[in-house]
């Protein structure tokens, strides 16, 4: 009878608190995999954003590094020497004065520059914007649905 007692008074889980048990833990795992997807979401957004920016920021370098009477920095939308900001606001009216042609656009392009991507740089220089004897470089990067934007008086 001794061993019988014993039996009774060592308890184990019971089957209702093992299935409590398991619930809250699946609760507690839809909620961090919800939280991961989030954050896989977010990494992509910066990639593409900080992507972006060095697109941007490499082109200005390479366009504040030229004489400031390089042809390079022609005057390539005149119409947006006083709305230089307009444009930069709307990427739309510089890009639809700035092609490949007049060597203003690049579109297509990866992290790296190259043919291929899913970016778009494009940039306009304002000659006298602000003042007289001065230039205004404007580089937008455009890609799905974002846009970064760099500028600089030279």
């Amino acid at each position: 009878m001794k061993k019988l007692s014993k039996l009774k008074d060592s308890r184990g889980f019971t089957l209702v608190e093992l299935l409590v048990a398991v619930c809250v833990m699946a609760i507690a795992f839809a909620g961090l995999a919800t939280m991961q997807i989030a954050c896989i979401n977010g990494n992509s957004i910066a990639s593409n954003l900080t992507a972006g920016m060095t697109l941007a920021q490499d082109k200005m370098e390479e366009l504040n590094s030229l004489d400031f009477n390089d042809p390079e920095l022609a005057n390539n939308n005149a119409s947006n020497d006083l709305n230089l900001r307009d444009a930069v606001d709307d990427s739309s009216v510089v890009g639809d004065n700035a092609n490949s042609d007049d060597g203003h656009r690049e579109e297509d392009i990866d992290v790296q520059g190259s043919a291929g991507g899913t970016y778009t740089r494009i940039w306009n220089i304002a000659d006298n914007v602000p003042t007289t004897g001065m230039k205004t470089i404007a580089v937008i990067v455009t890609w799905t649905g974002h846009k970064v934007t760099v500028s600089s008086v030279k």
